[in-house]
């Protein structure tokens, strides 16, 4: 399989689509805030959760003991991720892992511990496990943080026979910077978007082999446009971007940060403390240093497109102060308001209306 078919797959088959052939345990992750290289480290393999396969709009499954107790406010990464763990989607693995600063992962895990308890999902299924990790400075902080990753390694331990192998950690993070520098090539490619975030399903050091295959993109060219808004798994603010310029910053929870906002020094200790205290966290404390963060990313931009969704609680309350900071620097912000989970031709069409609008 060529190198791009094979990327593109892995971002549109997704967790469905990942096998460890060695018969290392899989590990799932949701949500972002816990560095894949700790789990590589514990001899486990990691796999993306949150966001579904992009099949799962039209045949994913519809189990009714969740349509049962899911609200109609419910997160929809959290609702899917719920129909696919009564349906047994996630059986093969050992452990789901939530990052609790991440909306969504909160409410699935709530969502999902109860329902077991209750005996609405099987006792049988992956152990679940709540990473809670503060996004802050200080002594308490770091205490914090160094007990939370006592648990987690507890819990890896008992599903993988092994704890954290600094070893092996310092071999994942070399991948991980192998992984970073073929993104960084490939930042204009028209499809960067699946090309990066394909990497949440493939193994660092091959998703990286498979980049370097590529042939490098044309210099991006036209109106420099940002991006922000809540977690979006599709690339549509991307290709709206295209039909105007080129996106030159991806601010957004799939977009630019990752995989560096997982990336950091060598040693357990040092990881942690770079992943907690990166600034383009909504959760970083203080608040201001996100909101520095968000304006040097937007510098030089052209134009700023913001998305949220329905169930965005953290986000939405940056908007005034990014109008502000829009405003002053001359920059056209245009609000495109609530993106659906899965957005359709005619949402898409209101939005260049909207760009229009504020361009004219």
């Amino acid at each position: 399989m060529r190198a791009l078919e094979e990327l593109l797959q892995a971002f549109e088959r997704r967790a469905d689509g990942r096998n460890d052939a060695s018969g290392a345990p899989l590990v799932g992750i949701f949500g972002d805030g816990l560095p894949e290289a700790l789990i590589h480290a514990a001899g486990a393999t990691p796999v993306e959760v949150k966001a579904p396969p992009l099949a799962d709009a039209t045949t994913g499954p519809q189990r009714p003991e969740v349509t049962e107790i899911a609200e109609p406010f419910l997160d929809d990464f959290a609702a899917r991720f719920l129909h696919r763990l009564a349906d047994g989607a996630f059986d093969h693995m050992a452990m789901v892992v939530f990052a609790r600063d991440d909306v969504a992962a909160l409410t699935a895990y709530q969502y999902a511990t109860e329902m077991r308890r209750l005996g609405m999902l099987p006792a049988t299924g992956p152990r679940l496990h709540l990473w809670s990790l503060l996004h802050s400075e200080g002594a308490a902080a770091e205490r914090f943080n160094r007990t939370e990753l006592d648990r987690l390694e507890s819990a890896l331990q008992q599903v993988t026979g092994q704890g954290i192998d600094t070893d092996a950690l310092a071999r994942a993070q070399q991948q991980e910077a192998r992984r970073l520098a073929a993104l960084a090539r490939l930042a204009s490619h028209p499809q960067a978007f699946a090309l990066r975030n394909a990497g949440r399903w493939l193994e660092a050091g091959h998703h990286a082999n498979l980049l370097d295959s590529l042939p490098a993109p044309e210099p991006a060219t036209g109106r420099r446009i940002g991006l922000v808004g809540t977690a979006c798994d599709l690339p549509v603010l991307h290709q709206l971007a295209q039909e105007l310029g080129h996106v030159a910053a991806d601010l957004t929870p799939y977009g630019d940060i990752w995989p560096g906002n997982h990336a950091g020094p060598e040693g357990v200790g040092a990881l942690i403390d770079s992943v907690a205290t990166h600034p383009l966290h909504l959760r970083a404390n203080p608040a201001s240093k996100f909101d520095t963060a968000l304006a040097d990313g937007l510098e030089g931009c052209d134009l700023v497109l913001a998305a949220v969704d329905r169930n965005d609680d953290g986000f939405g309350w940056d908007l005034p102060a990014l109008s502000a900071l829009c405003k002053a620097r001359g920059t056209p912000l245009v609000m495109l308001g609530f993106r659906p989970f899965r957005p359709d031709a005619a949402w898409l069409e209101a939005a260049r209306n909207k760009i229009a609008e504020v361009l004219s």
